[in-house]
């Protein structure tokens, strides 16, 4: 089969079908587009390579849920939300460096930040270690901010499912949380 004669709507067909070099064949027509208006967007601190290869990941990871009408208008669709999270991640990490740093209550000093940046670094080793589906939904809600309604209209799964997932997370990480909470408290005390 000739794949570069196929359209974007029969290679998405294709994809969900898990043919692999149709996935290469979507990847190679459009990467260099989602680069170009990624970089016209973000900021090269922010990596544009790397957002477009998350989209094109999640793409593979979505593939059997996906439906698409108009394969360029999703994938750039698509683009702009990622975009749109990273601007979101960046103004909740600024909005909490403020808030600690004009905090009269808090003693914003090294060793905070290295037990802050401590607890972010486990946060983040604990949520790789959820089952796939319950991770990215639980991403998706509390690091990207999506309603369960919005998870459930993006996955195409019921939001009573997505309300399960999130349940679970936070089932998982709840004795973490407390454990490590627990330890970071009696550390900062005796500094």
């Amino acid at each position: 089969m000739d794949y570069k004669n196929l359209g974007d709507t029969a290679l998405f067909n294709l994809l969900r079908a898990d043919d692999e070099v149709a996935f290469q064949e979507i990847y190679l027509r459009h990467w260099k587009r989602l680069l170009v208006i990624a970089h016209n967007k973000l900021p090269s601190t922010d990596n544009p390579e790397d957002v477009v290869q998350d989209l094109f990941v999640k793409l593979w990871e979505n593939r059997h849920s996906i439906f698409v009408e108009n394969p360029q208008a999703y994938l750039t669709s698509s683009l702009r939300h990622s975009i749109i999270n990273v601007f979101r991640s960046r103004l909740v990490k600024e909005k909490y460096v403020v808030h600690v740093q004009s905090s009269p209550s808090m003693d914003y000093n090294t060793d905070h930040q290295v037990a802050f940046n401590d607890l972010v670094s486990s946060v983040n080793r604990q949520v790789k270690e959820l089952p796939d589906k319950t991770r990215e939904i639980f991403i998706l809600n509390r690091f990207e901010f999506k309603s369960a309604r919005e998870i459930s209209s993006q996955l195409q799964i019921s939001e009573r499912t997505v309300e399960y997932h999130i349940s679970h997370a936070l089932k998982a990480l709840k004795p973490f949380f407390q454990e490590y909470l627990v330890l970071l408290l009696i550390v900062l005390r005796l500094k």
